[in-house]
């Protein structure tokens, strides 16, 4: 793909056959892309997302340019360039364990049995692949999710309804 954030109708079939590509196996490690505003963490986006499973695959979930849409892929994620908005503002990217971040280190060396699309569904039909959940054997689930450009990340937890939009999970979008 020419531009790997551009949102599209045709990539999400893909970006959902990337994601399920970790069904079956052990999570490793769950690393995200810290943004910090002059050295303080900021709480409300948690970044790409980088998932290790065993010691070869690994699989990025990232925001699209669109504002809604998720995207996935089998590779690397290069952490966003460090910048300074002026002599006194200076924005910065580290990469943590989202696991340590949300106190859920007990999904670390889990299996992953289901991994989902979470699609919203707007009145005249049309349909956006706005995150994606990952079940546990332990029976318990992430998603990852595009909340309004910024990426959220949930634990046992759905996403609030929004007015007019109805949110479902597939797994497929052929």
């Amino acid at each position: 793909m020419s531009n790997r954030y551009a949102a599209s109708r045709k990539r999400m079939a893909n970006d959902l056959r990337n994601v399920q590509l970790l069904q079956g196996q052990r999570l490793a490690e769950l690393l995200h892309e810290q943004y910090y505003f002059n050295e303080e963490k900021c709480l409300s986006d948690v970044g790409s997302l980088l998932w290790r499973c065993g010691e070869h695959k690994k699989v990025a979930m990232y925001l699209l340019s669109d504002g809604e849409s998720v995207g996935a892929d089998e590779s690397d994620l290069e952490p966003p360039t460090s910048f300074a908005l002026d002599a006194a503002s200076f924005c910065s990217w580290r990469r943590e364990n989202l696991l340590r971040n949300r106190s859920a280190l007990f999904l670390e060396g889990k299996i992953i049995t289901a991994v989902q699309g979470v699609v919203d569904k707007v009145a005249d039909g049309e349909v956006w692949l706005v995150g994606f959940q990952v079940a546990f054997e332990t029976g318990d689930y992430l998603i990852y999710l595009n909340q309004g450009d910024d990426a959220v990340v949930l634990i046992n937890e759905w996403p609030k309804r929004l007015e007019g939009i109805e949110t479902c999970l597939v797994t497929s979008l052929e």
